[in-house]
């Protein structure tokens, strides 16, 4: 295989973990960045086994092991009373049966990891600062376009064979290059912290839980070592700014979770500072691909975090993308071969996060049919629903 040159917008998850899967597969990669500096963007994220098989395979896995946490188990439980609804099974017995291990990590923690990787890779050059703000096609090749663009830079490519666009929600990429609608809000606002507990909620640092109630529900996982709570509420909330880091004091998210269950509100109460984001998605129906140009992650599909998988589709991208890429050259035909491989997951997993907005969601009198029909689950049984999720492996459906 002749090694191309190929650009990458955004040094997110996504345009990381892509960047890394095609210099190892010997392409020149050129990442750009608008930010000055790569900084935290959220706070925790959720590593299934499906995504960590693509970290692995990049040699993450040590990297990954010293820094994240596995948590034995989801807890779902009742916002309204606290009481148990059901277990599903993680840590060893997850990592056993998909052989590969579920993780809860820093999202800043994972950034940083992959960045060292990038920077630690001589093919790939990182240059921030630096805004794609959309491309020219000339045949099988691109020009990118930008302010920082309008003079040669140094060490530059005039011309890239592939530009892929893992620009975010709210992809220049995917509006002004392969003309794709901006982002829609979708009604929902997440508020986000981390937090030390006390002593009597240290338990928690050793599972994940997801607690849920009308038109609201809350995630709870360690982060840092099992050192810091991650605490995730989202509501429905008619709110629609573009910032992904707006503070707030905790009496405003307090308000949302008056009447929840003692248990839950000890874990609201426990920030003093939260940050707002108000959640978008995408239309993922138009094309992703136009000859040498696509999109990945969430500039592609963007869909509420309602599965824990929006940063595991990111990483997937990247993996089936390189496989293409390694199948057909950096040409326009990888890329098609690439989004016709992704589009059938995609709409499942889309399909999944309407179905339990639906179910997390549930007033009274559906929710006391779905709470007796969680806990006549077993927990087997439960982790079974997500096989489909978590056998993935890069090969499947790539060839």
């Amino acid at each position: 295989m002749i090694p191309k040159n190929i650009a990458i917008a955004g040094a997110g998850i996504a345009g990381l973990t892509a960047a890394l899967y095609l210099a190892r597969k010997g392409h020149s990669v050129f990442l750009f960045d608008a930010a000055p500096e790569l900084s935290e963007v959220g706070a925790g994220i959720q590593l299934s086994p499906n995504a960590m098989r693509c970290l692995q395979a990049l040699g993450l896995g040590p990297a990954l092991m010293s820094r994240a946490v596995s948590p034995a188990s989801v807890n779902i439980r009742s916002g309204q009373d606290g009481s148990q609804l059901a277990t599903v099974p993680l840590g060893r017995i997850a990592e056993d049966r998909y052989g590969a291990p579920y993780y809860v990590i820093h999202r800043a923690d994972l950034q940083q990891l992959l960045l060292e990787a990038v920077q630690n890779t001589p093919e790939v050059t990182l240059r921030l600062d630096t805004k794609v703000e959309s491309a020219e096609i000339n045949g099988d090749t691109v020009k990118l376009k930008g302010a920082a663009f309008s003079e040669a830079l140094a060490g530059i490519p005039d011309q890239f064979d592939l530009l892929i666009g893992a620009d975010g929600v709210r992809s220049s990429i995917r509006q002004t290059t392969l003309g794709g609608a901006p982002a829609k809000h979708t009604g929902f606002v997440a508020y986000r912290a981390t937090a030390e507990p006390p002593f009597n909620l240290e338990p928690l640092l050793s599972t994940s839980g997801l607690w849920l109630a009308r038109d609201a529900h809350l995630v709870q996982y360690p982060v840092k070592n099992g050192k810091l709570l991650n605490i995730v509420a989202i509501t429905r909330e008619d709110w629609e700014e573009d910032s992904w880091s707006h503070p707030v004091g905790s009496d405003h998210v307090r308000k949302h979770f008056r009447n929840w269950a003692p248990e839950a509100l000890r874990l609201v109460y426990l920030p003093e500072t939260w940050t707002r984001w108000s959640l978008c998605e995408v239309d993922t129906r138009p094309a992703w691909t136009q000859g040498p140009v696509t999109i990945i992650g969430d500039a592609a599909h963007a869909i509420l975090p309602f599965s824990a998988q929006g940063a595991a589709m990111a990483i997937e991208d990247a993996a089936v993308l390189s496989k293409m890429v390694d199948k057909h050259g950096a040409t326009p035909q990888a890329l098609q071969a690439y989004e016709t491989a992704r589009r059938p997951r995609i709409e499942k997993m889309s399909k999944l996060v309407k179905w339990n907005d639906w179910v997390y969601h549930m007033g009274f009198p559906l929710r006391i049919a779905r709470d007796l029909v969680m806990r006549s689950n077993t927990p087997s049984q439960l982790l079974d629903r997500f096989n489909w999720i978590y056998e993935w492996t890069p090969e499947d459906h790539t060839e």
